[in-house]
């Protein structure tokens, strides 16, 4: 479909067939590669279902009383894939608010923004793609309509509880779809500004048109562009890796709201478009890329906890207990010889009731974990390490 869509654009020919997910107007595709930078995440919706190695096919399933309303409706077809929701779906995730999407990343309890909010669910804690640092794009197309928008986000996976900031690349409304929301959400994270801006372009068409979103997030802050327009910039310093979540909203009960009153007259299905996703790491300056071939890692970087003396705690949401270890790190860095360092997610050994009672004392536990998410030639075998130090009370 990439190829067809730079045709349609460069010679603003209509496209034969029945190929109704392109027009004329149509932001071209970037290419895949991007000068000075490593291509980390991709996934360009080539195939017939959701890739589960790439995405978790659910959306915040510890919430709802009936987990199966988390499993998004959608189609696959020509290279994108179309979330949807019809007039009759079940995925009621709220009352009146119908939902489609899906995360790179879930545990128990993530998200909490609502106090009030009880999670329902013991969710496995699992993540395809978590990341610090580098320029992510999509290539989408919204949907028209009062009650309804579509959105691209990233949050905190709430290692500690207080990592919880939420970046809102974009929120785009039904009731003004030529205007873009991009926002950051500081929940928890006291360290973390509230940022919102919300430019609404003229001579853009964002619910009949591909276009292109980018987001550009350094240790120093956050950008976000629309066809290569800075529509935001914030400065935030973000110390912890955040996960990717896209969602398309139908509120059948919104009435004069952020996203207007629910209109009836809208056709059913309606869908929220999108054609690709990726994710680079910027080459460091003294470093050059290398090519896939000769990509090696150089080292992986230990995950450390630091605990006072009988202060170990297991996480427990709403009374969900987990075996994991409240504020252990569900990462480690792993460095490449072209400079650039990623987050990769780690299954950590189940903690025993010995190793658990030995993190009560002052010492140094250490506990091995599998690396995922990176091929098995690359990894070679390599395993984590996290070092639990526990140290004297004062």
């Amino acid at each position: 479909m990439k190829s067809l869509l730079l045709i349609c654009f460069f010679t603003c020919l209509i496209v034969l067939g029945n190929c109704d997910y392109v027009c004329a107007q149509d932001y071209p595709a970037s290419p895949l590669e991007k000068e000075g930078y490593r291509l980390i995440f991709h996934d360009e919706f080539d195939e017939k279902e959701i890739d589960r190695t790439k995405w978790i096919p659910e959306y915040l399933p510890s919430w709802p009383k009936d987990r199966t309303v988390c499993t998004p409706t959608y189609e696959m077809k020509d290279g994108v894939i179309r979330l949807t929701i019809d007039r009759n779906s079940k995925n009621e995730f709220d009352k009146g608010m119908y939902i489609s999407g899906f995360m790179s990343a879930s545990r128990t309890g993530m998200h909490h923004y609502d106090p009030k909010r009880k999670a329902f669910h013991s969710i496995k804690t699992e993540a395809t793609q978590i990341n610090q640092y580098g320029y992510y794009e999509m290539r989408a197309k919204m949907q028209v309509g009062g009650g309804v928008h579509c959105a691209w986000w990233l949050i905190g996976f709430e290692d500690d509880p207080n990592q919880s900031c939420e970046i809102d690349i974009f929120e785009i409304l039904g009731t003004d779809v030529n205007r873009i929301w991009s926002t950051v959400h500081s929940w928890k994270d006291s360290t973390i500004q509230y940022h919102t801006e919300h430019p609404w372009f003229a001579n853009k068409k964002l619910a009949e048109e591909f276009h292109v979103y980018g987001f550009d997030w350094t240790p120093e802050g956050v950008t976000v562009y629309v066809d290569g327009i800075q529509v935001m910039t914030h400065k935030a310093v973000i110390t912890y890796p955040l996960i990717q979540i896209i969602s398309f909203y139908d509120n059948r009960k919104a009435k004069n709201g952020w996203t207007g009153t629910y209109d009836p007259s809208v056709p059913y299905p309606k869908s929220f478009d999108i054609d690709y996703i990726r994710m680079y790491k910027k080459i460091p300056e003294g470093c050059q890329a290398v090519p896939e071939n000769e990509l090696c890692i150089t080292s992986i970087e230990p995950a450390r906890l630091r605990i006072l003396e009988r202060e170990a705690v297991l996480r427990d949401i709403d009374g969900h207990v987990t075996r994991e270890l409240l504020y252990t790190p569900s990462f480690v860095n792993v460095h490449y010889n072209d400079g650039t360092v990623t987050q990769q997610f780690v299954e950590w050994e189940p903690l025993s009731d010995e190793a658990f009672r030995q993190v009560q004392n002052a010492g140094t536990v250490i506990v091995n974990g599998k690396i995922t998410g990176l091929p098995d030639d690359l990894l070679k075998g390599q395993e984590a390490t996290l070092i639990i130090t526990t140290t004297k009370s004062e």
